[in-house]
């Protein structure tokens, strides 16, 4: 028995139920989900096999309708949330959009072949309207009338939406109606429509041209163009207007292929664009991972859905002034001198050092201006050059001179505090946890010595020379520091100060029994030869398993964790994870909420991003014009602020809270291309898709599926994924002969990831690695582990290597024939390997151990072999079963001789068998399920008499047949639940989870969605009986006053 548990599939139809539901079509459910909280509240299966690609709802909200392909069905809702379906109902052509009339309580839908308000594949636009007769017996009569028809684009059009009167009257009185477009030319356009006294021949009487770029003489049915503008990085699907206050003005979002949504002020031109408005580009928002943002909805006031192919669901609040960067004041003050250096010490509050050396505090305004207070008069020795180092109330000041100031807010005083004789190069504060001290690190220029001051936290706000408790640290030879932070009171024996270094290394320095501090230990090249930007330590007992916990992020683009551990003789250090953050070289600083969640903050291109580590998003952007200027940043929950010099002015943004809020979490956003389970538990699910990127995940019935970390190395799409054993290593192939080994620790509440080897290329450094095998593995002394490894090549090569600790050996290699080489495996003690002209072969090591040489091949499928399971018998030998491009599954029983003796099951699916999985039962069954392009999830029962020669003891009975959302699965995996029943995992370009039985079988299902003027598949023949609507007009009855009708329009183009 296979039954739905849990789906996560590209979300291709949004809706508002009111202020606090949002509906969405994943697959073929439609799923409620509670606003706020984010939990589903209810689902509901709409279709058998077919999409849902639209849902409207009434304005009553009492029902609506879902369609999906050239299916519909009526939706009706009542207390309690519970929603109900009618029958299933069929056009007679694929449904692209619908629209509710206000007026009439009937519902336009647009098909493939016809031609209402929209945009066509051509570029062009046909604006229309109609008059809908009252229902006379049950049928509609309406009145149609094109009023604009006209080349818009330079290529096919995807979105369109008309403007209501209010909106359009913000550009002036003279507009009543405007209509926006999009196109796969990357441009929005804005056009006046208000004229609807206009009357248009239609599209065919125009006899236009059908390519793109033809010259069109007349365009005497085209409306006013207002405004145009390019934006995003391929093609553009949706576009509508954001409903603003008045004062506020108009938006419009662009929503597009590239999984970015764009915000767009409409500003008046005073230039010579040729166009009486200007579409300005306010914010770049990228919720979504992967391509494609299918689904938008804007109907409530203030907020914003979207559905993108990464299955996750995105509400964004109504685009706000405040959101854009402010100009607060200008570079230059008063009196000529211009501001050099600021730092926060409150909110809303920077402490400023001015070119000629005056200080001053600049507070921020709730409107947005910048006031400057003087402090003090010039100071000669912070003349054009100053640091600053601060915390809350409170900051310190380095000059040329070697002269250190202090600032407190709560009397307003700058103080010089110290004198130390050469060039303040770094200044850096650390207030630990526990601690009754805040520390102050100085370097000077040209000093081998670091000087460290600590005073008592209480006197924070006013710290005296005489408070101060001076001691010196001897640096190690060359070390630049860069960074600083200590773990814990420095009373402590257990506690150290980190110091991060220009040249990539970290140094670790604790009390002396003599005095003062002596390096400890010194981690060189952690960054590489890139300086350690940001330092912190998170856990303050050594003597803990895991000992404490090092936090970096460096020049070189990426953050690392090392672990230390007090041994009693010495400080061990361990580096346990280190990834490329999505920021680039440009990664400045690192905080930590209070729940201990670290984020990360630097430049990327012209932008300044806040990114989140636990859950792999952008929290803020900001395009500031990019790195290599002055900026202070104050994090906060959900944002912070930034304040930033550009052009010779000085710019705030203040982000209280996430500009969206994601529902639930989505995956790649790509076809995924392999997945792989951990053998142990937890287990750790690893998916490689297309994007190139390889995701850890968890995953529970109740929350679903969670990303732990994302692995960015790969330059192409993943081929194959394996886990060692042991759970502490992850293999993973792609194009290229890219092959990375990557070694996993499992840190508290997290997970650690670092890449331990890499591959070497030959000359053919173009070949795929098709698949691999692990063949053995040896624990190493130093903890580690030594591998043999089976290659299997694209252009017919196997190779076998070692690899331990980093290092590869070729150990023997070999040649097939001339068909790619699909998989490689070990069962029953042989190698053996699956190709693309559907045969097994088995390998041997020639006598002089120097090649490889397949000795016997056994055809079993008429065309390639695109997946293999094994089963292990007790006599030694072991049962094949293979997954066909040849629509078969192939059931072959190998020996210990290596013989092979096959049984084929032709036409096990409609289409290519992609992925199949065996579930162990007991010692003589088991189940076999599979999993084809023709979205079809087979459960078979296979019986296994182990008296039986060759394929005579196999006995297969097909069980259970299910229907998924699922297209081009390319892989299915076994794993456990947490109530320890099994569950096998599909992956594809859509996820959906089905029990079996007792077992619970999760479909990790990634169905790729195809752009809409691809969608011409044939739909399923209906969920229960498809009602014709080959007449075209009918009645959805229903008991409330006012009725909900369809009305389709055959106008042919």
């Amino acid at each position: 028995m296979l039954e739905h548990v849990y789906h996560r599939v590209p979300v291709t139809a949004v809706a508002f139920y009111g202020d606090n539901i949002l509906l969405a079509g994943e697959g073929n459910l439609l799923q409620a989900y509670d606003i706020k909280s984010g939990a589903k509240l209810r689902s509901l299966q709409i279709f058998e096999d077919q999409s849902i690609h639209g849902i409207l709802l009434a304005e009553d909200l009492d029902c609506g309708l879902a369609w999906g392909g050239s299916l519909l069905r009526k939706l009706r809702f009542s207390e309690g949330d519970r929603i109900d379906a009618g029958p299933c109902l069929k056009a007679t052509d694929w449904i692209l959009d619908a629209a509710l009339c206000d007026e009439t309580g009937a519902v336009a839908i647009v098909t493939a072949h016809n031609a209402l308000t929209s945009g066509t594949a051509f570029g062009d636009i046909i604006v229309w309207s109609a008059s809908i007769s009252k229902p006379e017996q049950g049928n509609f009569s309406a009145q149609a009338q094109t009023h604009y028809t006209f080349s818009a684009h330079e290529g096919s059009i995807f979105g369109v939406q008309l403007s209501t009167q209010r909106q359009a009257r913000q550009l002036g009185d003279r507009y009543d109606c405007l209509l926006a477009s999009c196109s796969d030319d990357r441009q929005v356009k804005l056009w006046d429509v208000s004229n609807r006294s206009v009357i248009s021949p239609h599209l065919t009487e125009l006899q236009r041209d059908t390519g793109f770029g033809g010259s069109h003489d007349d365009e005497e049915y085209a409306p006013p163009c207002l405004a145009r503008a390019m934006g995003h990085v391929s093609r553009i699907w949706q576009v509508r207007f954001v409903h603003h206050a008045a004062e506020q003005g108009i938006h419009i979002m662009s929503f597009g292929e590239d999984a970015s949504n764009i915000t767009w002020s409409i500003r008046h031109d005073g230039g010579d664009s040729g166009f009486p408005f200007l579409l300005i580009q306010n914010s770049v928002q990228t919720a979504h991972a992967g391509k494609h943002i299918w689904a938008v909805e804007s109907r409530s006031p203030d907020r914003i859905l979207s559905g993108g192919a990464d299955g996750a669901i995105a509400m964004r609040s109504r685009v706000e002034d405040s959101s854009e960067p402010a100009h607060v004041a200008n570079l230059t003050t008063g009196s000529g001198d211009s501001i050099r250096a600021y730092s926060f010490i409150q909110e809303g509050l920077l402490l400023a050092v001015t070119e000629s050396g005056a200080v001053g505090t600049c507070q921020i305004g709730t409107a947005g201006l910048l006031s400057m207070q003087p402090i003090s008069e010039a100071i000669p020795s912070l003349r054009n050059y100053s640091v600053i180092a601060s915390m809350h109330g409170v900051a310190f000041i380095g000059s040329t001179t070697g002269a250190v100031y202090v600032y407190t807010h709560e009397n307003r005083s700058l103080t010089l505090l110290l004198e130390l004789g050469r060039k303040v190069a770094f200044l850096a504060l650390s207030s630990p946890t526990n601690s009754e001290s805040v520390y102050l690190l100085v370097t000077t220029v040209g000093n081998k010595h670091a000087t460290l001051f600590s005073f008592p936290t209480g006197s924070i706000t006013s710290p005296t020379a005489q408070e101060l408790n001076k001691q010196s640290l001897l640096l190690p030879e060359g070390f630049v520091v860069t960074s600083f932070d200590t773990s814990g009171p420095m009373d402590s024996t257990h506690s150290f100060i980190i110091l991060g270094a220009r040249n990539g290394s970290i140094a670790l320095l604790n009390a002396s029994s003599e005095g003062g501090f002596v390096l400890a230990k010194l981690v060189p090249n952690v960054h590489g030869k890139d300086a350690v930007t940001a330092i912190s330590c998170r856990t303050s007992n050594c003597d803990s398993p895991h000992g404490m916990l090092l936090h970096s992020t460096g020049r070189d683009g990426t953050y690392a964790i090392n672990v230390v551990r007090n041994t009693g003789h010495e400080w061990e250090v361990e580096l346990v994870h280190q990834l490329e953050l999505p920021l680039g070289p440009n990664v400045e600083g690192m905080s930590f909420r209070l729940s201990g969640v670290p984020m990360v903050w630097g430049f990327r291109g012209k932008q300044f991003v806040l990114y989140d580590l636990s859950i792999q998003q952008e929290i803020m952007t900001v395009d500031c014009g990019g790195a290599h200027r002055i900026f202070a940043f104050q994090p906060g929950p959900e944002g912070g602020t930034l304040v930033w010099t550009q052009q010779s002015k000085i710019f705030r943004r203040r982000q209280s809270r996430k500009a969206y809020q994601l529902l639930n979490s989505g995956g790649h956003g790509r076809e995924i291309k392999a997945i792989a389970v951990s053998p142990t538990e937890p287990q750790i699910i690893a998916t490689g898709a297309e994007d190139t990127n390889i995701k850890l995940l968890s995953f529970d019935a109740k929350h679903g599926f969670r990303c732990m970390q994302t692995l960015k190395k790969h330059n192409t799409g993943i081929q194959h994924l394996q886990w060692s054993s042991n759970s502490q290593y992850l293999f993973s192939s792609g194009g290229f002969e890219e092959f990375y080994v990557w070694r996993i620790s499992r840190l508290p509440s997290a997970i650690g990831v670092i890449c331990e080897g890499v591959h070497p290329r030959t000359a053919k450094s173009d070949l795929r690695v098709m698949g691999f095998d692990i063949t053995s593995e040896k624990p190493t002394a130093d903890r580690g582990m030594d591998f043999s490894i089976l290659f299997a090549y694209a252009d017919s090569t196997v190779q076998q290597w070692s690899y331990g600790s980093g290092s590869w050996t070729l150990i023997v290699s070999g040649d097939y024939l001339t068909a790619c080489l699909t998989e490689v495996f070990t069962s029953a003690g042989q190698r053996i390997t699956a190709a693309t002209d559907g045969h097994l072969a088995l390998w041997y090591t020639s006598p002089s151990g120097d090649a490889m040489t397949w000795r016997s091949r056994y055809g079993v499928h008429q065309n390639a072999i695109l997946d293999v399971a094994t089963h292990e018998l007790q006599d030694g030998s072991s049962i094949i079963f293979t997954a066909g491009d040849d629509n078969a599954i192939g059931i072959s029983r190998v020996d210990k001789i290596g013989t092979i003796k096959a049984l084929v099951i032709p036409r096990a699916h409609a289409a290519a068998v992609t992925g199949l999985a065996i579930v162990p039962e007991m010692d003589n069954a088991l189940s076999l399920i599979t999993v084809s392009i023709d979205q079809r999830l087979k459960l078979w029962e296979v019986s296994l008499d182990a008296t039986g020669h060759g394929a005579d003891g196999i006995d297969v009975k097909l069980k259970r047949i299910v229907s998924t959302s699922v297209a081009d699965v390319s892989g299915i995996e076994v794993c456990k639940l947490v109530d320890e029943s099994n569950a096998v995992i599909l992956a594809g370009v859509e996820n959906s989870v089905t029990g079996s039985g007792d077992d619970a079988c999760i479909g990790r299902i990634y169905n790729k969605i195809l752009k809409w003027s691809e969608l011409r598949f044939q739909a399923s023949s209906s969920f229960c009986d498809a009602q014709d609507l080959s007449n075209l007009s009918m009645n959805l009855e229903r008991e409330t006053p006012h009725e909900l009708r369809v009305v389709a329009y055959q106008t042919s183009v």
